[in-house]
């Protein structure tokens, strides 16, 4: 437990001064970059989140069509009674 607490404090040691350094010598535009990055993967996630919303909504449709073809054909309720 302390090999793993100790190595946990050095990676977030070592990650500070690596951003640090980076700071000083490149100044602000990797984090720049970085956050342009992380701006075009939320506008990714947040337009896979629309289709996913989209396909929600139109589930209750297709679960309606569903159950009035089987109700048309006589399926489900003849099926769940014989088991």
């Amino acid at each position: 437990m302390f090999k793993f607490i100790f190595r946990t404090i050095l990676i977030i040691f070592i990650l500070f001064v690596v951003t640090v350094v980076l700071a000083i010598w490149k100044g602000g535009e990797p984090f720049r970059w970085v956050g342009d990055k992380v701006v075009v993967t939320g506008k990714a996630i947040e337009k896979f989140g629309d289709a996913v919303d989209g396909i929600k909504e139109g589930s209750g449709k297709i679960k309606k069509k569903m159950s009035e073809l089987k109700e048309y054909l006589g399926i489900g309720q003849d099926d769940k009674q014989e088991k």
